[in-house]
């Protein structure tokens, strides 16, 4: 079993986020993380300012900042740099 980085995990749960009107637990099931790992990365996440939750009745959003959409932006370009660099032609892997 392969353990992922932080990193990894921070940006699987950034892309969940990239998803609109997604909640919590959503992500935490796209990302393939527990609920302490999803807090945890959560918070870290909104105190730099790449997501921000909301609460809207009894449920709570979570979405990307404009800082957010930036990081993915970034992410998705080194991630298809990389991809033609190791299979020449822009395919993605994942």
């Amino acid at each position: 079993m392969v353990r992922r980085s932080r990193l990894e995990v921070f940006l699987d749960i950034i892309k969940a986020a990239a998803i609109p009107e997604i909640r919590r637990t959503r992500i935490m099931y796209r990302a393939n993380i527990s609920w302490i790992v999803f807090k945890d990365a959560l918070r870290t996440s909104e105190e730099k300012g790449i997501l921000k939750s909301e609460i809207r009745g009894k449920e709570i959003y979570v979405s990307l900042t404009n800082e957010g959409y930036r990081v993915l932006e970034r992410f998705n370009e080194i991630e298809q740099a990389f991809s033609t660099i190791l299979w020449g032609c822009g395919h993605n892997s994942r």
